[in-house]
């Protein structure tokens, strides 16, 4: 039977219209013994989790409910990717489950189920579950990619131009392979301008960029969104780091020129042999993290921000990692966020915390999750810059 309802579920959701989609799960899930499907997205800044409403949605467009990340068990199945089953008084559970694509965390999938006699639930179900919270994940980035409604649900506050361009052009926040872990968090979410960052698997390797274009206004995000493409566009075409580098200066320099440029670190990680390489364009070098230490500032002689149109010889670092290594990327907008008395964040607080959270043991997008809390709190909910982070787990 759960043959049947995968391949229903599947059938129906070429044509499904994405507020419906709960609908074409219930009637799909139910027939195998999974009932009555709530659906739960984080929203845009993973602070609470917006139930979606059922059936189609009129504006105003409101949640039916929110549930605090940090502070709700059901928030804890978000953040630690955790199954959670909770018996209620009709004698059946319920099972919360984690929505991944991939390992980018969605939301959260509430199925209610039979149990037996003493509330413990059939494994058969169980598996059932996590298989149909597998495909449901997949069928909200399908429909969310194209419905304004799934994106609005998760979004608290009026987006600037800025930002939209910016959000629009990012790959997804979290990727990984059985040997690598990429994850990215930006703030101000719905302000944010002139950061961004970008990744591209190949073979064993990663490439790894980082933007920071001068000012914060809308002619900063399309500054940024222009150095991006031309590094997508040069990094497809198979240029080294160092012409890559050069390529984007030459492409924002003949559209804009100075004052208008782009900061960046520019990078390549193989996870077949471990080797590192990165070139710096005025920006504030990499922190490697090995064993729950600081090894080392990746700081290299740094070239010229890109924008100038002046060529000059950029150094190239190489550097070897070992098995369960951890690579900081950052724009200055974290280590110069400054609070009330005007204190820095700092590169010590900022690495500090990534270090303490992995003897958490916290997978590293909850790493940032956090990361991104502290930062806002550090400066009373206001930034005044940009602040973006990557952080690149090399896994044995």
């Amino acid at each position: 039977m759960s043959e049947e309802m995968f391949d229903g579920l599947l059938q129906g959701s070429h044509r499904c219209h994405p507020e419906d989609l709960i609908d074409l799960i219930a009637t799909h899930a139910a027939p195998v013994g999974l009932h009555d499907p709530v659906l739960y997205l984080a929203d845009l800044q993973q602070v609470n989790l917006v139930r979606v409403p059922r059936g189609r949605i009129r504006p105003p467009i409101e949640p039916d409910e929110r549930l605090p990340v940090d502070t709700t068990a059901v928030g804890r199945v978000f953040r630690r990717n955790q199954v959670r089953t909770v018996p209620i008084p009709d004698g059946r559970c319920q099972i919360w489950l984690p929505l991944l694509d991939g390992t980018e965390r969605l939301g959260v999938l509430r199925l209610t189920v039979d149990a037996d006699a003493r509330h413990r639930l059939d494994p058969v179900l169980g598996r059932r579950a996590r298989r149909l919270a597998s495909l449901v994940a997949l069928l909200v980035v399908s429909k969310r990619a194209y419905s304004d409604t799934l994106v609005e649900l998760t979004r608290r506050d009026d987006m600037s131009l800025s930002a939209e361009m910016q959000w629009g052009l990012l790959p997804p926040l979290t990727f990984s392979t059985e040997r690598i872990v990429v994850t990215g968090a930006l703030e101000p979410a719905y302000q944010v301008a002139g950061d961004t960052f970008d990744y591209g698997i190949v073979d064993d390797g990663v490439h790894l960029a980082l933007f920071d274009a001068a000012g914060h206004d809308l002619n900063s995000a399309v500054v940024v969104g222009l150095a991006a493409a031309a590094y997508r566009r040069g990094r497809r075409a198979g240029l080294d780091l160092v012409e890559l580098g050069d390529t984007i200066d030459r492409t924002v320099a003949a559209r804009f020129g100075p004052p208008e440029l782009v900061t960046g670190v520019l990078a390549h990680f193989d996870a077949g042999t471990g080797g590192l390489q990165w070139v710096l364009r005025g920006h504030p070098p990499p922190v490697l993290l090995r064993d729950g230490k600081w090894v080392k500032t990746l700081e290299i002689k740094p070239g010229l921000p890109m924008g100038i149109g002046v060529h000059r010889p950029t150094e190239l670092g190489t550097v070897q990692l070992e098995p369960g290594d951890r690579l900081l990327f950052y724009t200055d907008g974290v280590t110069e966020a400054r609070d009330a008395e005007g204190a820095e964040f700092g590169l010590d607080r900022l690495v500090d915390f990534v270090i303490r959270r992995e003897a958490d043991q916290l997978p590293p997008p909850e790493t940032l999750r956090r990361l991104i809390r502290t930062i806002l709190d550090h400066q009373h909910g206001h930034l005044q810059d940009d602040a973006t982070v990557l952080l690149v787990e090399w896994r044995p």
